[in-house]
């Protein structure tokens, strides 16, 4: 468990070198935004950041890291303009800190089993994760939202920790997540991987059967897009954070993300 915890917390300070060197060597100008969001909204978020570009002119410098690691990377060094977080809590963290001037709605998160389409009558639920022999692919807990809200959960449920001792692999995002199962699944190395139900119909996860959690242990977690305080661009942020919160949502639901605020 030591070394387990060790490695992710590596994971972590990883990623965070990437991230700000990947942001040193970023030509910013004045008409440039610097938007952070999670991984696992990479489809949408790319097709809003392109279309936005194209209709204004304003290019949106995107970079993709679990919640978790963006928000460390704010709260370090500011110089970002606008922040989706992949789940609320990182949202809130960042709204104490007094890091968010406005934050809004947009979509459902929601962690669903993944599974190819032989293990239909393998796995139905939570509890067939933890029978012996199954092999799980998930998000690294200390990296990305869906990780830590799906560890968390676990620790809850009476099976929990043979379910997290089936884990084969931790991914760094819920895109990393896929790659790791795809790949351990043409070895015959991975049985399901935990993710969130969109993802199913993403290129990478085309073919996989969703199989949601039980309804007792279901999670529904809000995307919310922020405009931050240290933005340096503040009037063409605002602009892109208006658009994300009108225009922006109309994609999300294109692509099968539930956005019906109280649901």
């Amino acid at each position: 468990m030591a070394k387990r915890k060790k490695y992710l917390i590596l994971l972590v300070i990883f990623s965070l070198i990437i991230l700000t060197a990947s942001l040193f060597l970023s030509e910013k100008n004045n008409h440039f935004i610097v938007f952070f969001s999670g991984a696992g909204m990479k489809i949408p978020v790319t097709e809003i950041a392109n279309d936005f570009t194209h209709q204004t002119g304003i290019g949106v410098d995107v970079h993709f890291e679990g919640s978790a690691v963006l928000r460390q990377y704010i709260e370090t060094y500011g110089d970002v303009d606008v922040f989706m977080s992949g789940d609320k809590k990182n949202m809130d963290i960042s709204v104490e800190k007094g890091f968010v001037k406005e934050h809004a709605f947009i979509a459902w998160h929601i962690p669903s089993i993944l599974i190819p389409p032989e293990n239909r009558d393998k796995i139905r639920g939570l509890n067939d994760l933890a029978k012996k022999g199954i092999r799980l692919v998930m998000s690294n807990p200390a990296q990305a939202s869906l990780g830590k809200l799906v560890n968390d959960m676990l620790l809850r449920h009476p099976r929990g920790r043979e379910i997290l001792n089936n884990v084969v692999v931790y991914g760094s995002d819920s895109q990393d997540d896929l790659r790791l199962f795809r790949d351990l699944h043409k070895r015959k190395g991975a049985d399901a991987v935990i993710e969130w139900n969109v993802m199913a119909y993403v290129p990478e996860g085309k073919g996989l059967l969703v199989v949601p959690f039980e309804k007792e242990y279901e999670i529904r977690d809000p995307l919310m897009v922020a405009l931050l305080r240290t933005s340096k661009n503040p009037e063409l942020s605002k602009k892109f954070y208006d658009y994300f919160k009108t225009e922006g949502i109309k994609v999300f639901k294109k692509h099968g993300y539930n956005i019906e605020a109280g649901r």
